[in-house]
């Protein structure tokens, strides 16, 4: 029984597969003939001017209603889009020559060796002072010396 009823299944979808390729092909050749005529080829030429010109007159109409409620226009946002792409790629040239003088300056400080001045600056000598005056240190508590307090 089981096998009865796949059979008829597969008959069932063959036999739609078959129908649907003769209606397929009638239909092609329906239109082949009708748009091989030269009336035919007319008309649709005539629906294309006409899909044209009503195409050009909606747009120019959206334009015109656009500009009078004080909205961009789809043109008015490509030309903004247009205009800002190329102010980025002008700003990353500048960008670039920036980066290359900063790398160029940065070498150059690199390269030049710079020269402390030697240190040969000593403390000036008072020749007329004695050398036994104690100085302060932080240890001592006093600065001045048990000789010297009264």
């Amino acid at each position: 029984m089981a096998e009865q009823q796949n059979q008829q299944n597969a008959d069932v979808a063959q036999l739609w597969r078959d129908w649907l390729t003769q209606s397929e092909r009638q239909v092609n050749a329906f239109f082949g003939e009708a748009l091989n005529q030269d009336v035919s080829a007319k008309s649709v030429a005539g629906f294309m001017e006409m899909y044209a010109t009503l195409q050009r007159l909606l747009a120019e109409g959206m334009q015109r209603y656009l500009a009078f409620v004080n909205v961009p226009s789809r043109s008015d946002v490509t030309g903004l889009g247009e205009t800002l792409r190329s102010i980025e790629d002008r700003l990353a040239k500048i960008e670039e020559t920036l980066q290359i003088a900063a790398e160029a300056v940065d070498s150059r400080e690199r390269s030049a060796i710079q020269h402390e001045p030697a240190r040969t600056r000593q403390a000036p000598a008072f020749p007329d002072m004695p050398s036994n005056i104690p100085s302060f240190t932080p240890g001592n508590s006093s600065p001045v010396p048990e000789e010297l307090r009264r």
